[in-house]
């Protein structure tokens, strides 16, 4: 009897497991047929708007007309913006996806149409109230427009979102501050670069990128200086001396100059012989070619080839015995790039190192050159 109860028992059990599962299949091709028919709709909602607003956008960057400094409409401008089509709010998202890439390929006084638009269809206010949605294009989509339209009351807004967890959120809001008020963004938010570990380090170049050097060339110099003295994190100060590449040499030649003879971090000094480009630390650079690690070994070959010097030619020569093979390769392409080291040279050489491997090495970097056509100077200018 205790086996019929335990049989039953079991049977329920697997009846039940089984009708569980099975609902729950259903109910996952449900949601993927659900979320399909959501994918597609918004793909359709996305082609009637553009369809619907594209010829009005392109139109937008022909309708501002420069006399001086003067700028005002074309004379059938005024009677296009009336001809604009509604609106609606279900369509702006993707009216602000539209405009944006249309924005952002466009430089000089074609933008103004777009942003005359966009003030025509109070883009600017829309834009403000969609920074409170909970979905995260919509918040990214508000703040590109309002960097974009440089729109100074949008700034403390948007100002509050340097704080977001997300580093994607953050790292555009910040971009687009220093579109709305570069001055104001340097003097208050640089630092982030600094702080903000998660961000990518590519996507910071490219915001620094787009400021005039003369403008953002102190400044950064000033921040890398302050977090080389406060002891920040190696990975970052690296990634911090990386962008000093954007800023006026005259500038940075003194701080890479002091940090290559006080630091040991690798990535440090990496960074910093990436930068060199004077002899004032020629001594340093030339003891790093015999550093323990084979990182600075490298960059230490490379930019004793990109100084070219002459005497520096056996200490490339002895780097081709090196242990690493990086090493030797990229020792090989800063030899032939030193101006005094014609092809003459580099063949005799092929023949009569005592080591097979650098001779492999140098023969391999001196056919790839040829190869692809990407022969230095001092080997063209010796034919």
């Amino acid at each position: 009897m205790v086996s019929d109860f335990a049989s039953d028992t079991a049977a329920v059990i697997a009846a039940w497991v089984g009708g569980l599962l099975t609902a729950a299949s259903v109910l996952c091709i449900a949601a993927i047929f659900i979320l399909r028919a959501v994918s597609e709709r918004a793909k359709q909602t996305h082609e009637m708007v553009v369809q619907k607003w594209e010829t009005t956008l392109f139109e937008a960057t022909d309708i501002i007309e420069t006399d001086g400094n003067a700028k005002e409409l074309t004379a059938n401008a005024r009677s296009f913006f009336e001809l604009n089509p509604h609106l609606d709010r279900r369509d702006l998202p993707h009216l602000l996806y539209e405009w944006n890439y249309i924005h952002e390929s466009l430089v000089g006084e074609s933008k103004q149409g777009l942003n005359f638009l966009a003030e025509k269809v109070d883009l600017s206010e829309l834009s403000v109230k969609m920074l409170r949605s909970p979905m995260l294009d919509k918040r990214l989509l508000a703040i590109n427009t309002l960097g974009n339209l440089g729109d100074q009351t949008a700034y403390d807004e948007i100002e509050k979102a340097l704080s977001d967890r997300d580093s994607v959120i953050s790292s555009w809001a910040w971009r687009a501050l220093f579109r709305i008020d570069t001055q104001r963004t340097l003097g208050e938010h640089l630092s982030l670069i600094a702080e903000r570990k998660d961000w990518s380090p590519i996507f910071v170049a490219r915001v620094l990128q787009e400021i005039d050097a003369d403008i953002c060339s102190a400044p950064l110099c000033r921040l890398v200086e302050k977090s080389y003295a406060d002891g920040i994190e190696e990975r970052q100060m690296s990634r911090l001396i990386s962008y000093l590449s954007l800023a006026h040499v005259a500038d940075h030649t003194a701080i890479v100059n002091k940090i290559l003879l006080e630091s040991n971090a690798m990535e440090v000094l990496i960074a910093c012989l990436r930068l060199v480009n004077s002899d004032d630390d020629l001594t340093r650079i030339r003891e790093m070619t015999k550093d323990e690690h084979w990182e600075i070994r490298l960059h230490a070959a490379l930019t004793l080839g990109r100084l070219g010097h002459e005497e520096d030619i056996e200490r490339l020569i002895d780097l081709l015995d090196d242990p690493d093979w990086w090493v030797r390769y990229r020792t090989a392409s800063a030899l032939i790039a030193i101006p005094t080291m014609t092809e003459k040279r580099v063949l005799a050489l092929t023949e009569t190192l005592p080591n097979q491997f650098a001779r492999d090495i140098l023969l391999q970097v001196l056919t790839e050159m040829r190869l692809l056509c990407f022969t230095q100077t001092s080997l063209t200018l010796s034919r």
